[in-house]
């Protein structure tokens, strides 16, 4: 069958769920299946597109590479990274292994500081580029599958499989418009949200939606609601997309590297600091009286909307060590997590079932024990403490939090919950495991 995938990022983009979409589509692709990826052209954080490795492309320097598919019209123009020149939607088809069709939208750029109103352009941007290129290729698909980014993608793979005749299936990373009451953009009861919902219904609705795949219990169950009652949502763990192993000498050289003291116990975030994120009780906790004296430091790998609140809590927190930094390549990312002693992680408990953090599934393959706050009944608590290798704290409990941190100051337990989250990483979290069911789930199309 030839698939056709829609999602804003693909890599280069190191976004999580171009990272894992690469996956799925490689995998359909090892099958026998054709697969068709359709995204917007790099933009938010890029590795080399070769896939070995480097940095974001210079300002202004190519952010696809040369080739051009068979196909394509002409060469590869050079794009200005994130930048937002032109509202045509022109695309550009570049040859990815191991035979992945990639069409990079000429949407608008899109980046984790732009304004509202600049990611809704860049969305708006986006779904025309779409609609524009189904319109133009529907003969070549026999399933579209939609992502969730950005959010009713699925309103668009239902219209053009209902127009054509064509099947859709949804892959859902983020559960509208529940994350935005989750969030407080619209209340419960209210008619916006009556009207969403009826939307989301619609999107994942028809007798030719074959396939609705979440990433854990929580979320199938809200999914389930929105779908007819002869299709019922199935759920599959994502992985952690580090790559290769951290060797213990390359551990020790980053965090030398960093400035860090080999006697501190390195409490570290790596990731989106995002709205339905809480992380300001462990830096609370980290000043309490029962820690004061102990080797602690902070340190906050990432960014996003709440980012500012963590640097202005971390600049209070004047006598503590605390260290700050950006994204961290995917080549560099095993290394990168297993520099922390300790990992933080956050849900707030609205936001249960609507979203699901991905950067537990590479902290458990790193073999690192977590401190999460959240609830203790969703997915992320539940696996946390199932395995044995961490803490759930409840948001706001700062005393809770304290202590979970000087209980992670005794060596053994950390190895101890650390071995406990490799062997539950390897359970459910495997990357290879997980990536074929997804693809099977797909491919059993009737």
């Amino acid at each position: 069958m030839h698939f056709v995938f829609l999602n804003q990022f693909y890599p280069p983009d190191v976004l999580p769920t171009g990272v894992v979409l690469e996956a799925v589509a490689q995998a359909l692709v090892a099958q026998g299946h054709v697969v068709t990826v359709v995204c917007a052209r790099s933009s938010v954080g890029s590795r080399d597109p070769s896939g070995k490795g480097g940095k974001r492309p210079a300002q202004g320097g190519p952010s696809v590479p040369p080739e051009v598919s068979p196909g394509a019209a002409g060469s590869v123009p050079p794009l200005t990274e994130g930048g937002a020149e032109s509202l045509r939607v022109n695309e550009i088809q570049v040859s990815a292994p191991p035979e992945v069709r990639i069409v990079r939208l000429r949407a608008l750029g899109w980046g984790r500081k732009k304004s509202t109103m600049g990611k809704v352009l860049a969305y708006a941007s986006y779904y025309a580029g779409v609609g524009w290129w189904i319109l133009r290729h529907h003969h070549r698909a026999d399933v579209i599958v939609a992502l969730t980014t950005p959010p009713y993608l699925s309103v668009l793979a239902r219209a053009f499989s209902k127009v054509r005749g064509r099947r859709h299936a949804h892959w859902v990373m983020d559960l509208y418009p529940d994350v935005m009451v989750a969030h407080g953009m619209i209340r419960e009861g209210g008619f916006a949200l009556r009207m969403l919902r009826g939307l989301t219904r619609w999107g994942f609705g028809g007798r030719r939606c074959v396939a609705a795949v979440t990433l854990g219990p929580d979320m199938a169950e809200k999914v389930q609601s929105y779908l007819p009652a002869s299709r019922k949502a199935s759920w599959v763990p994502l992985w952690g997309n580090a790559t290769g192993q951290a060797l213990p000498a390359e551990v020790a050289a980053l965090r030398l590297a960093r400035g860090w003291k080999t006697e501190e116990v390195v409490f570290l975030y790596s990731g989106n600091i995002g709205l339905g994120h809480r992380i300001l009780d462990c830096i609370t906790a980290a000043q309490s009286s029962d820690l004061k004296d102990q080797p602690i430091r902070l340190a906050f790998y990432g960014g996003g909307k709440r980012l500012p609140e963590v640097e202005a809590a971390l600049r209070a927190w004047a006598s503590g060590s605390s260290t700050l930094g950006g994204y961290v390549e995917r080549e560099l990312l095993a290394t990168h997590l297993a520099t922390g002693d300790v990992h933080l992680a956050s849900l707030d408990p609205a936001w249960d079932g609507t979203m699901l953090p991905s950067k537990l599934q590479g902290i458990f393959a790193a073999g690192r024990p977590v401190l999460f706050t959240g609830s203790r009944s969703g997915d992320v608590g539940r696996w946390i403490l199932e395995s044995g290798a961490g803490w759930v704290c409840a948001p706001g409990d700062v005393a809770a939090h304290a202590a979970a941190m000087q209980e992670a100051m005794a060596p053994d337990v950390r190895e101890r919950m650390g071995m406990a989250a490799r062997e539950f990483a390897g359970k459910w979290f495997d990357k290879q495991v997980n990536v074929r069911k997804i693809a099977d789930i797909l491919a059993e199309v009737p």
